[in-house]
């Protein structure tokens, strides 16, 4: 009885980057690893929600839902088009996904990112909301700002990450229709400065990397985060969501 108080008490979010057939980083997973966890958190009895349906929970609602869990990727690789979507429809199983939107279509590094086309037909599918993981500002962007040694709404770096944030609602507005709701600060760097300035953008839910769960109520401007790795299997990742 307990178990099941504290499963719906509480929200894990999982934030995988990229899946590859030979893993080339800490951050990626096999797509077979990636089917066989979301098919064991389904099995397991797991709710995974929407952005709007974490909100609710976030803001103390959704206390019926039954071991509610969020599924997200960061970065918007094209590894999810090939990889996650299907397993998504074939699990029926909500994600969200954190593009920097300023790579859409472009392969910038050792790889491809989602072009406009993809995220269209995953959004439409229904399984995938897409959120921003800025524009052009993939840094370490609290670092700039303490470098000016200015801790006020007077640093310049403020402006930036507001034209950036507005930028990059625009894009996805144009590619999905709607308006995002939902940011990952990259590299979970954010302050109360950024956290405003996301607000004004009409981002909602604010995701970061700060490990552990999220109790009900909780808030939705420093939402924790738990990573999955390469060297995770099924169990480390029922482990990570507290099942038993």
């Amino acid at each position: 009885l307990w178990l099941s108080k504290a499963f719906g008490e509480t929200l894990p979010v999982l934030v995988y980057h990229h899946i590859q057939k030979k893993v080339t980083s800490d951050v990626s997973c096999t797509p077979e690893n990636f089917e066989s966890q979301i098919k064991a958190i389904k099995e397991a009895g797991f709710t995974p929600l929407s952005i709007s349906e974490t909100a609710e929970f976030l803001s103390g609602g959704l206390k019926d839902t039954k071991k509610p869990v969020l599924i997200t990727f960061d970065d918007g690789y094209e590894s999810l088009y090939e990889y996650a979507y299907p397993t998504a429809k074939k699990q029926q199983v909500k994600m969200t996904i954190f593009v920097i939107t300023a790579r859409i279509g472009k392969k910038p590094q050792f790889t491809r990112y989602l072009n406009k086309e993809q995220i269209k037909e995953m959004h439409d599918s229904g399984y995938f909301e897409f959120g921003s993981h800025t524009h052009d500002l993939h840094t370490d962007t609290l670092r700039i700002f303490d470098a000016f040694k200015i801790s006020d709404n007077s640093n310049p770096v403020i402006e930036l990450i507001k034209k950036d944030l507005a930028s990059s609602a625009e894009t996805l507005k144009a590619v999905i229709g709607t308006a995002p709701i939902s940011i990952a600060w990259p590299y979970g760097k954010f302050n109360e400065y950024f956290t405003e300035a996301a607000v004004q953008n009409g981002f909602k839910v604010h995701f970061t990397s700060i490990a552990g769960t999220n109790k009900r109520g909780s808030g939705v401007y420093k939402v924790k985060r738990i990573p999955v790795t390469a060297r995770d299997t099924v169990f480390s990742v029922l482990k990570k969501l507290g099942h038993r």
